[in-house]
This record gives structure tokens, sequence and C-alpha cells, in this order.
């Protein structure tokens, strides 16, 4: 019984792992998906903005104090958004 009980357990701590790697994987394909998005596809694609520059001092997170965000390929202007100190997220 001990050695189906473990291998029960085995199995059981295996697929919990492979779940895991499955949701990493799963994060990482969602992150590629809006770089494409935004920033392969902008050109390509009417009404698709993208982050075409940053100014400023970056803070501990490496993010810059403005960003500059194009509302689509091929127009001659952007829009800044500077950093504020809010965040949204959870609470640990």
């Amino acid at each position: 019984m001990k050695i189906c009980a473990s291998s029960r357990l085995w199995k059981g701590l295996n697929i919990v792992l492979q779940l895991e790697a499955f949701e990493g994987e799963l994060e990482q394909l969602r992150k590629i998906k809006a770089i494409i998005r935004h920033n392969v596809l902008a050109e390509k694609l009417a009404d698709i903005y993208f982050i075409c520059g940053e100014t400023g001092s970056k803070d501990t997170n490496g993010l810059p104090e403005n960003i500059l965000v194009c509302p689509a390929y091929g127009v001659d202007w952007f829009q800044v958004y500077k950093r504020t100190e809010r965040s949204h997220g959870p609470e640990y």
C-alpha cells in the first residue's frame, strides 16, 4: 500500500508542477502577445498604440518617469504619460 500511495502522491505532485509550469508559460505568452501587438503589428495595423520612447529617471522597478505613447503607426505626434507614486495590484 505504501508504494501505491507514494506513487499517487508523486503523480499528484508531478501534475501540480506541470500546472505551475504551464501557468508560467501562459503568462510569458501573454506578455509576448502584447509585445507583438503593440510593437511588431503596430506598423501593419491601424489603431494600435505603442510605446515610442521614454524620458526621465527610472525608479527602483526600472520604470521611467515618462513614457511616450504613439496612438498609431505613422502619426507625427505622441502623448506623454507621467509616472505617479500610485500603484494598483494585490497588497501583500
